[in-house]
């Protein structure tokens, strides 16, 4: 950038041309009072407050919006622009009610310290003024509306717009009526807003404030610390404001890598089931069918000795365990440690078998790495193209969401949704592909079959870095669009609309989720994904890969740290003599070989006998697995279950022993998102009652087994021993993440980290790929169950519901299940909106109240599966995919009918 020269209150000052005259005395250290201006918004000028004196100008000028040019002379504070700031400060508090003494905001409330500053009296000002009188708007559960302190800014409706992308809000009426509201000026439940809270965090005042919040504390009373959110993985980093060791309000980390401090609803306000009444404080043992309270000796000794006593009789593999990708790296460190070292199996397996396995056996087989190849930055700066497929992005990823959709707003990025819904961030779509669920393969083959036919495709790349072209070209041939077409239940032209579009704008970036992997194909339709984005080159760049948006914080460390059926730690093969040596000689026994049981496999293993105990911690098969009913048989049919939760959750009702852990608020270790960046969690707050540390039961459970290596002293302790174990995590420290977040392969203690994979090179060397048919799912519609039901997610809740069903304002504003049914079948059934209806399947039925709309394609049916007063997964089939063991989660047969 060009360089001026100014002079800012007698000082030189090289600032860099386009700058504003606010930027360049902020860079040089020079303070200048503002109140609308906000640095993670455009400026807008309303307030006056910044105004600065500029040699040559008759007026004095805002310094928000003035831009600098050589030679410029500026006072700051001169009288002049003194008096001016008091006359703007004496304005605003004329309509203000100045009840600091009770403001919730007191203490942080920017027109106060500008008061001050200014030595402002309320009732010395010169202007006297009419104030308002509006009630107060607390009608949803998150944000209470205070218009009496709101000084117009216009901060909230600039967030709205430019962090959020949903415009709920503007400015209504003119002259002294004039206000922020919603259209019509009605509540913000009954508009587009998502309550992420940006409007909160940027509000100057009290004028927009929590509810959870009132009355809990003043900004002085609060001990802030920063975590990562516990959430999704997108890995929002927040602040956390703790007093008397609760969480009393969640404020936004400007400078969190992942999130640059936007939040979502979740992340902002749902963090009050840390408080639940239902939260675990002391060990459960079951005895004549009902749970007793136990101390931790008893529950540890039951524990160790029954276990032991089952590999005893039964042999290692009897056992089974389950990991979280709630929890820490750490503690699934130390939970695959204890499965091999302690038990002797490798039946260790987690819910990425149930969400993302086909990314990791696709990826692999494609790149040579099975993890998102790009970053959440470069892919919002860098992408001229979005190609979303099988993500619900705004509601399952929501901060990642709104970065997508302000790139679309702001600077015309195309977008491509294919989703067999309407869902939200399809309206901001170039293209929405409504396709039929389970066809994937199909029209991904279709658009390469365009690109190769009419030769769109990137020669160079192809030639250059990639082989097996000619399987994958020969097999692409066989789906011209209109057979793709047919088979999706699409137009041959949306096809060739969308391989248009894909060569036209590079580079281009390609996300998907669970709409690409919960299938029997789900390695097969991740193969086709990275099959496309190497046919357009768009690999090893900013703004393109190929990128699998994980649904848990900590899905993606807990695969990197060996809670896998068939990996140690960095995805080293059990089966590999030289991998298993090194861990033998660091853990001090000798390892099984053999390949374990997946989650599926074990719970039914479980039913024939051949899984005879299970050890679960932080995860909720009753909800999370395929066909629940039968989940149920083989955990009532297992000899002994331990269960590790802070919730006695649906599985846990089930248990011999329940043991309490500590939740995301209560720990410190640290998180992997979705970007492969390992961030540190922070314990805020002290656990409730007896809950233990996860880690510090795992290894009480092994030291009463009998073996001493699973004791640690802190997670620190933890991930020193495992990093040194596992290559991409060699130079990943505590004391370095304190400071930074890195993204693996981060090999040596001096590593960056890697911000974007297969730069020049595939991790395989060249990138291969493979020609993919399609093949229908294993229960498609027919007389009897005409319709295919599909899963997902909603905004407002979050995996089983284990945590945001116990949040009041989630669950207050999505208190229960839909099904939602298009209106083409509603009708053809004489079903209305809102009617109560029967959703039965080969496996079982559920009840919910149904949703008749547009948003699902004919045909299909959707059920979040939050719920489990009607848990969509008592319908859906466990058919595995042959490769990466993952059920078919996203489609089946069911029927509909009124109940």
């Amino acid at each position: 950038m060009a360089k001026v020269n100014i002079t800012i209150n007698d000082r030189q000052v090289v600032a860099e041309a386009g700058q504003t005259v606010l930027e360049a005395a902020t860079e040089a250290g020079i303070e200048i009072p503002t109140l609308c201006y906000h640095p993670a918004l455009p400026p807008e000028a309303v307030c006056r407050v910044c105004v600065v004196e500029i040699e040559g100008q008759r007026t004095l000028q805002p310094s928000c919006t003035f831009p600098v040019s050589e030679g410029m002379e500026i006072k700051t504070h001169s009288p002049r622009v003194v008096e001016a700031r008091r006359v703007a400060l004496e304005l605003l508090i004329s309509d203000c009610p100045m009840d600091c003494t009770t403001c919730e905001m007191n203490g942080n409330c920017e027109l106060q310290d500008l008061c001050y500053e200014y030595g402002v009296n309320p009732e010395e000002a010169r202007f006297a003024g009419e104030k308002h009188e509006y009630p107060i708007d607390d009608s949803n559960p998150f944000i209470e509306r205070d218009y009496n302190k709101c000084i117009l800014c216009r901060r909230c409706v600039r967030a709205c717009e430019y962090m959020n992308g949903v415009e709920a809000i503007g400015s209504l009426w003119r002259g002294f009526e004039t206000k922020i509201g919603t259209a019509f000026d009605a509540g913000l439940q009954d508009s587009p807003c998502e309550f992420c809270g940006m409007c909160v965090e940027v509000c100057p005042t009290g004028a927009l404030i929590p509810i959870e919040r009132k009355g809990k504390g003043r900004e002085w009373e609060f001990r802030h610390v920063q975590t990562t959110c516990p959430y999704c993985g997108v890995g929002c980093q927040l602040d956390l404001n703790i007093k008397d060791n609760r969480i009393v309000q969640v404020r936004s980390v400007w400078d969190g890598p992942a999130n640059h401090g936007l939040t979502c609803v979740k992340g902002r306000f749902g963090f009050d089931f840390n408080e639940s009444p239902d939260r675990l404080t002391r060990p459960l043992i079951k005895k004549d069918g009902q749970f007793v309270e136990a101390t931790w000796d008893e529950a540890l000794h039951l524990v160790a000795s029954r276990l032991s006593e089952i590999k005893e009789k039964h042999g290692s593999d009897a056992i089974g365990v389950l990991s979280s990708a709630k929890c820490t790296n750490e503690e699934n460190y130390a939970m695959q440690k204890f499965a091999r070292a302690v038990i002797g199996t490798n039946n260790i397996d987690h819910c990425a078998r149930l969400c993302h396995a086909p990314t990791v056996t696709g990826l692999v087989t494609a790149f040579g790495s099975g993890a998102m190849t790009n970053s959440f930055d470069d892919i919002a700066e860098e992408a001229e193209i979005y190609f979303i497929i099988g993500s619900n992005t705004t509601e399952q990823h929501p901060v990642l969401g709104m970065r997508i959709r302000q790139e679309v707003k702001e600077r015309d990025a195309k977008l491509i949704v294919c989703d067999p819904r309407e869902i939200p961030i399809a309206d901001f779509a170039d293209l929405h592909i409504c396709q039929k669920p389970g066809t994937d393969v199909a029209l991904l083959n279709g658009i390469m079959n365009v690109l190769i036919t009419e030769e769109l495709y990137d020669e160079d790349f192809v030639e250059g870095r990639t082989e097996n072209f000619e399987e994958l070209k020969e097999t692409v041939l066989k789906y011209p669009p209109e057979r793709a077409a047919e088979i999706c239940g699409i137009t041959p032209d949306e096809i060739v609309e969308a391989a248009h579009l894909l060569a036209e704008n590079r580079p281009g970036a390609l996300l998907y989720a669970m709409g690409i992997t919960q299938h029997t194909c789900g390695h097969q339709n991740v193969l086709s994904t990275a099959n496309l984005q190497m046919l357009l080159g768009n690999m090893g760049l900013p703004g393109g890969g190929v990128n699998p948006l994980r649904g848990q914080n900590n899905v993606q460390g807990a695969c990197d740290l060996g809670a896998l059926v068939n990996v140690y730690p960095g995805y080293q093969k059990v089966t590999d003599p030289a991998a298993r040596e090194k861990f033998e000689q660091a853990w001090g026994v000798k390892l099984s070989p053999k390949v374990g049981l997946t989650v599926v496999e074990m719970i039914n293993a479980a039913e024939t006998g051949e899984v005879k105990a299970m050890y679960i911690m932080g995860e909720n098969p009753m909800m999370s697995d395929p066909d629940i009913k039968h989940v149920e048989e083989c955990l009532k049919s297992l000899d002994f279950l331990v269960v590790q939760d802070i919730f006695l959750t649906e599985t846990a009702q089930l248990a011999d022993v329940v043991l309490p852990g500590v939740s995301g608020f209560e720990k410190d270790g640290t998180y992997t998102n979705s970007e492969r960046r390992i961030q540190m969690v922070h314990k805020a707050v002290d656990p409730p009652g007896e809950a233990r540390q996860d880690w510090w039961i795992v290894g009480e459970v092994a030291r009463r087994i009998g073996y001493d290596g699973l004791t640690y002293s802190s997670p620190k302790e933890i991930m020193d021993e495992a990093a040194p174990l596992t290559p991409i995590y060699g130079g990943i420290s505590h004391d370095r993440l304190d400071t930074q977040g890195l993204q693996w392969p981060c090999p040596s203690p001096d590593h960056p980290g890697t911000p974007i994979l297969h730069v020049g090179k595939f991790a395989r060397g060249l990138g291969h790929f493979t020609g993919v048919e399609w093949q229908p799912p294993a229960e498609e519609p027919d007389e009897e169950y005409p319709l295919i039901l599909t899963t997902g997610r909603v905004l407002y809740h979050w995996h089983t519901g284990t945590l945001t069903r116990r949040s009041k304002g989630l669950d207050a504003i999505y208190p229960e299940a839909v099904v939602e049914l298009n209106t083409q079948d509603a009708a053809k059934l004489g079903i209305a909106d809102g009617q109560i209806v029967k959703v039965t399947s080969r496996r079982g039925e559920v009840t919910a109240k149904v949703q008749v709309s547009d948003k699902p394609k004919p045909g299909v049916v959707f059920m979040p599966w939050h719920f489990a007063e009607a848990a969509a997964n008592k319908l859906t089939i466990a058919a595995l995919d042959p490769t990466s063991k993952i059920p078919e989660l996203k489609v089946c047969a069911v029927k509909v009918e009124a109940a």
